[in-house]
């Protein structure tokens, strides 16, 4: 069996940016609360290796006819299950493997979800080099297990690798059971990362290369040993530690998660030739500047962008990072770069203002080749950092300088999902954004990058009519003086005569006098 790379999640410590409050009904809009940043806590930025490098060598110019679009119903078939939140670092959910042998505990896990990578992966009972606390599995406990033996490597973008042997056995997601799973025991493992949790649960809808018949994704198995449940799961990320997130398979619960009656689907072209989540961008930039990145030369299929549950930050390729932080950071004061991690940090305008920053538009491509905005406003992209020392406050943007051999130019993972409900449609191969309920934009949010429309439009009027004047007298310029300098020619010519005829004021007073003299 080959060695299974990816990339998976650059992960943050975030902490909550308030006191606790008790948990709100999940109709009510949270209000706007930005998250705080631990910098010190922030992984080296490390070069991309692994399934989503490869993907990007995956992606080829034909694509399978699309599917229209469709209209969600109110779930009637779906099966939730609560994700924890550390301090928003991580979001992870808990998942039981294997038949526990009489006599023996249930073994519980607690794993990441993640939408950029396709293997499951725990910490075996013989892992000395795990994080501590963490929970590891006895094979001998569970009387479901069957081993493989094939040893898997993963090796992850921020630095973390991870070896472990293969085994099949039964998962359980909340009430949802699959047996004969493929998974990974971890043995070995090097990581600098804060990792939380246990292990990682991919959810990327096939493998990079084909595994035969012995192994397939957790998402194949689930949806073929539960051929009733609609082929699709949805996230509903919370910003607030206090209010549980939550993973949805089957139908998606836009009545509870969302303040959108329908999700707005991107073109699902991309997806359909390597095993990730993307979606296509036709362009992204600031609200009102008129500062964006655009991607025509791709056409109607605009650039790959990866949705990504295990990253924690918007992750843009270094040209286009560069372009849209130089329109950023005049807006702050004291910016400085911090290398290691890809990001900059200012100082917070007075009062926490952030009445000056513009809103994150990201213009994304439909089935029908048409475009849709998704807003972000500074509150949900603009994170802060408190100083221990001294207690001063800087602001963070939540976007990361990625590298140039990234599979994609975009990667939009936490910080993006927290704004919006998504629903990853597998049957359809797409997927969809509605307006998070706790987003503090309305549902159906405007922005546009075109900086003051109205204004602009005027400009464009006077200029054509400043052209039409100007064509207008250069027509007159070229034929009227020849017109004009004979028309004073003759009038010049009929009226000399009479200047002969007429006497000089001076001499007929002259003959005046004289007469009268006589």
């Amino acid at each position: 069996m080959p060695s299974r790379n990816s990339w998976v999640p650059v992960l943050l410590a975030l902490a909550a940016g308030s006191a606790t409050s008790p948990a709100a009904p999940a109709s009510e809009v949270e209000q706007p609360r930005r998250l705080v940043i631990d910098l010190k806590l922030l992984p080296v930025r490390r070069k991309v290796t692994g399934s989503k490098a490869a993907a990007k060598s995956q992606l080829s110019s034909a694509g399978a006819e699309e599917a229209p679009l469709r209209q969600l119903r109110t779930p009637i078939n779906s099966h939730s299950t609560t994700m924890g939140n550390y301090d928003n670092v991580q979001y992870h959910m808990e998942i039981e493997v294997g038949e526990p042998c009489p006599g023996r505990p249930r073994q519980l896990f607690q794993v990441v979800p993640d939408t950029g990578s396709s293997d499951l992966w725990i910490p075996a009972s013989n892992c000395t080099r795990c994080k501590d606390g963490s929970r590891k599995f006895d094979i001998a406990s569970s009387c479901s297990c069957k081993q493989i033996g094939d040893r898997v490597t993963f090796r992850y973008g921020d630095g973390t690798v991870a070896v472990g042997g293969s085994f099949l056995d039964t998962v359980q997601v909340g009430d949802l059971k699959v047996t004969k799973q493929l998974l990974i025991q971890v043995d070995s493992m090097e990581s600098e990362t804060h990792m939380k949790s246990d292990g990682i649960l991919g959810l990327a809808h096939h493998y990079e290369s084909d595994r035969g018949t012995r192994g397939r994704t957790f998402m194949s198995t689930l949806f073929s040993e539960n051929p009733t449940l609609p082929r699709q799961f949805s996230f509903h990320l919370t910003g607030n530690t206090d209010r549980p997130s939550q993973l949805v398979f089957g139908d998606a619960d836009l009545e509870h998660h969302a303040k959108e009656s329908e999700f707005k689907y991107g073109k699902g072209y991309y997806m359909k030739s390597t095993d990730l989540w993307l979606t296509s961008v036709w362009s992204i930039g600031w609200s009102g500047t008129g500062v964006e990145v655009a991607f025509p030369d791709s056409g109607t299929l605009g650039s790959p962008a990866l949705i990504d549950s295990g990253s924690s930050l918007l992750v843009l390729a270094p040209d286009i990072y560069d372009r849209l932080l130089e329109e950023l950071k005049w807006r702050f004061t004291g910016c400085k770069d911090m290398p290691e991690q890809q990001i900059i940090s200012c100082q917070c305008p007075p009062a926490n203002d952030l009445s000056r920053i513009p809103t994150l538009v990201i213009n994304m491509i439909d089935e029908q080749d048409k475009q849709f905005s998704l807003c972000m406003s500074p509150d949900e992209y603009i994170l802060q950092s408190i100083d221990p020392i001294d207690g001063s406050t800087t602001c963070v943007p939540s976007i990361q300088r990625g590298s140039q051999d990234q599979p994609v130019p975009m990667i939009f993972g936490m910080t993006f999902m927290r704004s919006f409900y998504v629903n990853f449609d597998l049957e359809n191969s797409r997927i969809g954004f509605a307006r998070s309920n706790l987003s503090p934009l309305p549902g159906n949010a405007k922005c546009s990058v075109d900086a003051q429309p109205l204004l602009r439009r005027s400009v464009w009027f006077l200029s054509v009519l400043v052209a039409f004047l100007s064509v207008c007298f250069a027509c007159y310029v070229f034929f009227a003086p020849g017109g004009c300098s004979r028309d004073v020619q003759v009038r010049g010519d009929s009226v000399q005569p009479m200047r002969a005829q007429m006497p000089q004021v001076g001499q007929a007073t002259q003959a005046h006098i004289s007469e009268e003299g006589l």
